[in-house]
């Protein structure tokens, strides 16, 4: 059992850490996944429709059943997405290449970035490879 005082020590840290209290800091915290773009759903992007459309006609002509279709989708959109992603990285990487002026801040900065779209790579693969596996049955 938690004795009184490691009760009253995680109340007390748990109000420090409920997040922005003011309505200025709760907006800007909402606006956060917006930075780059990558937090919008792809599915619903119009540039994308097209790609994503076209691959989800291949992947579902691979498999059989009324619900590949779907899975073909979200595989399709999770994929289009990991492409989208991996080009902002390399555009971010090409900025720094072999750029002199470039001091530790900006590395560190560009560290902070490429670890950001890490996060939304691996949600993209994540997805990905739950649709896949939905659609073999595995």
């Amino acid at each position: 059992m938690t004795s009184d005082r490691k009760a009253a020590s995680n109340r007390k840290n748990a109000q420090k850490s409920t997040g922005p209290r003011s309505e200025a800091g709760r907006w800007r915290s909402r606006r956060n996944a917006f930075r780059h773009g990558l937090a919008v759903a792809i599915g619903t992007d119009p540039s994308f429709s097209k790609d994503i459309e076209a691959l989800a006609t291949i992947l579902a002509s691979c498999g059989s059943g009324q619900s590949v279709g779907e899975f073909a989708r979200q595989a399709a959109e999770a994929e289009v997405d990991l492409l989208r992603i991996r080009k902002l990285r390399a555009s971010r990487l090409n900025a720094f290449h072999g750029n002199p002026e470039a001091v530790g801040k900006d590395y560190f900065e560009l560290n902070e970035s490429l670890a950001k779209l890490d996060r939304y790579e691996r949600r993209a693969l994540s997805r990905r490879k739950r649709a896949l596996r939905a659609m073999t049955g595995n």
